[in-house]
């Protein structure tokens, strides 16, 4: 299984690394946390983690936006190496540019330090506008290099006319740890467990949050509405839909009149609140991936280790055993779930 290998050879370094950490638990988080991890590893690294979209973004400090806390943050410890993850957040392209900005004008002091970027999402860039994208190009002339989560991230970059110059493709996905397996399952409700004990088939979909500002982000729509179709035919079909925060609560109160609506209140079965989701993964029979844009999707990996079946839409490369549906396709996803569930 084709692990991240850019944090490797790696070593007697002090490294900030910009980005999400759990909660919410998500993706990039989770990536992050394990990331941070790996550096710390018979390496001799210090990590400092600075949390650029929660714990600063919108505060101030001496009056001076956060951006230059982050700046003062960088000299206090002094860094040699900032890993931002990712570009695909509202004011990361900003933010990415001061660093780079920053990094240009600080070895005039003799301070040098080396921006690394991260790109985890290989969608968003085709959605940015020509003043985003003006902006990252500026911000990228001081940039060291560039860590693609798959090649259809470095794709998207170059079909955007995004000037590249060092580059690596890589995989955003770190195993678990198995020894915080049990300790995880206790902490999932005993409802949870009576659901799966009669339901079967169980499919699994997962959320950080409900997103609906390109229709429904994680597809908890499309994977309802499968549950629906299948039902037919396998009348105890149980569909846990694992959300991590709500966000949109209007919405979810939609999903839940819907389930209501399709008689689905007892095949369908939420799972709110920050979980570690992967131990979860051991107890399913199909993992449900039909995600509009996606990057990585560690959760495809983890499934993987359990030998679960994992069904993903065709919006980026997607890892290899994955039964891939078309995401204009609604009848195509229920096929390939069928297929998937009377192979397992």
């Amino acid at each position: 299984m084709y692990e991240a290998q850019y944090y490797k050879d790696i070593k007697n370094k002090r490294i900030a690394i910009f980005g999400i950490t759990p909660p919410p638990i998500g993706g990039v988080s989770v990536h992050i946390d394990r990331i941070t991890k790996k550096f710390t590893e018979n390496t001799n690294n210090n990590n400092k983690v600075y949390n650029f979209k929660t714990e600063f973004r919108g505060r101030r400090y001496l009056l001076a936006p956060y951006l230059f806390y982050a700046a003062i943050f960088l000299i206090y410890h002094k860094i040699d190496i900032v890993y931002y993850h990712s570009s695909y957040l509202p004011n990361s392209f900003t933010e990415i540019l001061f660093l780079s900005r920053l990094k240009k004008y600080l070895k005039f002091i003799n301070f040098k330090f080396k921006l690394i970027l991260v790109e985890h999402n290989c969608r968003h860039m085709y959605k940015r506008s020509k003043k985003d994208l003006h902006k990252i190009n500026k911000a990228l002339k001081n940039t060291d290099l560039i860590v693609f989560m798959w090649a259809s991230t470095y794709d998207s970059y170059v079909n955007n006319n995004i000037k590249i110059n060092k580059y690596i493709i890589d995989s955003a996905f770190l195993p678990p740890d198995m020894s915080k397996k049990n300790d995880i399952l206790k902490t999932y409700p005993q409802t949870l467990y009576k659901f799966i004990d009669t339901h079967k088939p169980v499919l699994l979909v997962n959320a950080s949050i409900i997103s609906t500002a390109e229709k429904d982000l994680y597809g908890l729509d499309k994977s309802i509405n499968a549950i629906a179709n299948l039902k037919s035919k396998t009348p105890n079909i149980g569909l846990i839909i694992a959300l991590a925060n709500i966000g949109n609560k209007e919405y979810f109160d939609n999903l839940k009149e819907q389930i209501k609506k399709l008689g689905l209140q007892d095949n369908i079965y939420f799972l709110l609140d920050q979980h570690e989701m992967w131990p979860l993964l051991e107890k399913i029979d199909l993992f449900l991936r039909p995600t509009l844009r996606d990057g990585t999707a560690i959760s495809i990996f983890e499934a993987f280790i359990f030998k679960k079946p994992v069904v993903a839409s065709n919006v980026c490369e997607r890892p290899k055993g994955s039964i891939i549906f078309d995401i204009n396709s609604e009848q195509d996803f229920i096929e390939k779930i069928k297929f998937s569930l009377k192979n397992t």
